[in-house]
């Protein structure tokens, strides 16, 4: 159990403290709380913590640090009732959410045998950013780095958290930042070394990592997604910047193919505070596909996609290689070469690196192939208007005859997509079929109308609410030499409706279409 005094958790960030108690715990959920541990209540956009504050003490909470809010002040007397009306120190701290990742870091703290405190817990930690790509890269990375050094490199983010083949599953990409320094607490104590962590927008809008120290940061690109949360696509970069310009990190590594890479070297070299450190490392990474030059460190060239993988002759600083991966589609590729950077700035030799790449396999729903004999089936999570093209532009190689698409569009998310996806799933695919992907509260009808409103030709297109029976019909239309593309929800097993959530796969029902044609 780690303890640590109150005293000692809050020094600098508040100036008077009423007790100095031991805390044996520090939790942002009341229900978690257990005899002697501290009790944190942030403001929310719907509620205050404060509100659990008395369960929390219930619970056995023997402390309550809670966020000021000026929402607050207009109910003094409910909150004075409320204060009042607990036996348990309670201390108001400002701004709590962004002195949160300091406090976490003292009370999670490892020491060394000298008594000096481990920075980072002693780990090196990579954190991953971009619209498309963070849980392909970060497996990437752990896989590759496993294949040299056995369970020394785990990952954080939206399939779960620790080593590939053991994860323990989580509910956000980026997890809270009290979750996120008690993961890192527990992977260095398991012996892990290296961690790649999916950094998402939200996590860095909301102060998810704060205090973590990422060594590398990574981009691997930037399309329109999350408008429903940032408003526009020039808030939604700003977030994403945020990681390459916390001055601890040493190594930046960029996709040349993709525009922000500029904007976010321009940052770099033309910093507008003192506290960008811009004397970090570069690595720029580029998929050559046609006669231009760049001045990327890291070219991929010659490649060759085929129905058992890619390949690719890459150059880094005057060396060259064979890339040859088992994995599908041309973007890949491009995370294959984040994946490569990212060892050669941990100080893997060139060659090392390329033979640890080739071992690695497809993450569960990117690009995951359905086993069939005579047609290619599928599953990519591919739910932005950028993932959908991507999809589809890789897959068309794989195509001896038709590309068909099956996809959706989820409730309660940036409605501005819809009719984006549908324009690309027409252009892309040679038949389409809309159905329901997570609905959540709204209704299903309505998201199908903003979806049809970007066809040209609606006629040609088929509509089944159905999720179960539009892959089936996907599959069962099919013909030797197509491939069904089912996109959305890749990993997850789940279909959310407004009152229920219900178990499904698109793996496991694309397995029974395929199967129902055997038999």
């Amino acid at each position: 159990m780690i303890i640590h005094s109150l005293q000692y958790l809050l020094e600098d960030i508040v100036t008077k403290i009423p007790t100095d108690l031991q805390i044996k715990g520090i939790t942002l959920d009341s229900r978690e709380i257990k005899a002697g541990m501290l009790f944190v209540a942030l403001k929310g956009t719907q509620t205050h913590g404060l509100q659990y504050a008395l369960k929390a003490q219930q619970q056995g909470a023997v402390a309550v640090i809670w966020e000021s809010d000026l929402n607050l002040e207009k109910h003094k007397q409910e909150k004075s009732s409320l204060l009042n009306s607990l036996r348990i120190p309670t201390i108001e701290i400002k701004e709590l959410a962004t002195q949160l990742g300091r406090i976490a870091t003292r009370y999670y703290q490892i020491q060394d045998h000298n008594g000096q405190i481990k920075p980072n817990y002693g780990l090196k930690v990579i954190g991953v950013t971009g619209t498309d790509g963070k849980t392909t890269v970060t497996h990437f990375i752990a896989q590759a780095m496993n294949v040299l050094v056995a369970d020394k490199t785990a990952v954080i983010g939206t399939l779960g958290i620790g080593l590939t083949n053991k994860l323990q599953t989580t509910t956000h990409t980026t997890p809270d930042v009290l979750t996120v320094h008690k993961t890192l607490r527990q992977l260095a104590d398991n012996g892990i070394e290296v961690v790649a962590m999916e950094v998402s927008s939200h996590a860095l809008d909301q102060a998810r990592v704060n205090d973590v120290k990422f060594d590398i940061a990574i981009l691997t690109n930037l399309t329109r997604d999350h408008l429903d949360y940032h408003g526009t696509v020039e808030n939604y970069a700003k977030a994403k910047e945020k990681l390459f310009l916390r001055p601890e990190v040493n190594s930046v590594i960029l996709n040349q193919n993709d525009a922000f890479s500029l904007q976010i070297i321009n940052k770099l070299t033309h910093p507008n505070d003192n506290k960008t450190n811009n004397s970090k490392a570069c690595f720029r990474y580029w998929v050559k596909s046609d006669a231009s030059d760049s001045n990327a460190e890291l070219v991929a060239q010659d490649t060759r996609f085929t129905q058992q993988g890619i390949e690719a002759q890459v150059s880094f600083a005057g060396q060259q290689g064979l890339l040859k991966v088992a994995v599908l589609g041309w973007f890949n590729l491009s995370n294959l070469l984040a994946t490569l950077a990212t060892m050669l700035a941990l100080d893997v030799k060139f060659s090392d690196a390329l033979t640890a790449l080739s071992q690695v396999k497809t993450v569960p729903g990117r690009m995951e192939t359905i086993d069939s004999s005579n047609m290619l089936v599928v599953v990519d999570y591919a739910h932005t208007p950028g993932a959908l093209k991507s999809v589809l532009s890789a897959l068309r190689s794989h195509a001896k005859k038709h590309l068909i698409c099956v996809f959706g569009c989820g409730g309660d998310r940036d409605k501005g997509k819809r009719p984006l996806m549908a324009e690309i799933a027409e252009q892309g695919a040679d038949s389409v079929i809309v159905t329901d992907d997570n609905p959540r509260t709204e209704d299903s009808k309505g998201i199908m109308n903003d979806i049809v409103a970007g066809f040209k030709h609606p006629e040609n297109i088929m509509i089944e609410h159905n999720r179960a029976k539009a892959i089936r019909q996907a599959i069962h239309h099919a013909q030797a030499g197509d491939v069904v593309l089912i996109a959305g929800k890749g990993h997850e097993q789940v279909q959310i409706f407004a009152h229920k959530t219900e178990r499904f796969d698109d793996r496991q029902q694309a397995s029974q279409a395929l199967q129902e044609l055997i038999t």
